[in-house]
């Protein structure tokens, strides 16, 4: 594993999770409660990989609602942020939570913050190193990378952290570049396979298994098998 920078001043990452038992509900049709909360997990667990071998990052951090999904997280080799006062609405508890994140991010004197969503099955490193040497030679700078239909924000990258816009939900990737603009901050746009391939819905599935990421266990037509994931996660 690539070593992460030290002290303070470098880029803190965050991954947002929600509560396993509720876990990628929009998939309810295709895989059962326990299966969706397999599946978050290992796809966080791909996430976390690619941004803690970056080497682009000082610290890495899950934040959750969910005692479970930090006893993970923290397993995994993250910093676990228990989520305060998480609302009912999943957006709201999102963005409630990633604003906490960012306090934190301002409290240990992060020159940046990078926000990675949970979902991201192709990312990798590299996608993490390029994304953040976009920004290198900006001084306030807010970087971007939506899902493939320029709806959603999947990754974020705001140097200084507290210019990091927080407003997740549908149409989030043009909300963000507007108050980045607003801001002042110029907003970059980074576009990468890993980057905007996501799993919000029953097709992405199909995709899954058509890129061999996912197969259906013999036993259970809707069990996940995903590649490079351990089989104590499966």
């Amino acid at each position: 594993m690539a070593q992460m920078e030290a002290g303070a001043g470098g880029i803190m990452g965050v991954i947002p999770l929600n509560h396993l038992d509720r876990a990628k509900s929009r998939l309810a049709s295709a895989l059962a409660p326990g299966e969706r909360a397999r599946l978050a997990l290992a796809m966080a667990e791909i996430t976390l990989r690619a941004l803690r071998e970056s080497g682009a990052l000082t610290q890495v951090a899950v934040i959750s609602p969910d005692p479970a999904a930090l006893a993970w997280a923290e397993a995994h080799g993250a910093i676990p942020l228990l989520q305060r006062g998480a609302g009912l609405a999943r957006r709201a508890g999102l963005n409630a939570g990633l604003r906490q994140a960012r306090g934190w991010a301002v409290e240990q004197r992060a020159g940046g913050l990078l926000i990675a969503l949970g979902d991201l099955p192709l990312l990798a490193a590299e996608d993490i190193r390029r994304f953040v040497a976009m920004t290198r030679l900006y001084e306030r700078v807010v970087a971007l990378a939506p899902d493939r239909t320029d709806e959603g924000t999947n990754l974020l990258l705001a140097r200084p952290a507290t210019l990091a816009p927080i407003a997740y939900g549908p149409g989030s990737f043009a909300r963000h570049r507007r108050l980045a603009q607003r801001m002042g901050a110029p907003a970059l746009e980074f576009r990468a396979p890993g980057a905007a391939f996501d799993v919000d819905a029953p097709g992405d599935l199909d995709e899954l298994v058509a890129r061999g990421l996912w197969a259906p266990a013999p036993s259970d037509p809707r069990s996940l098998k995903m590649r490079g994931v351990p089989k104590e996660m499966l």
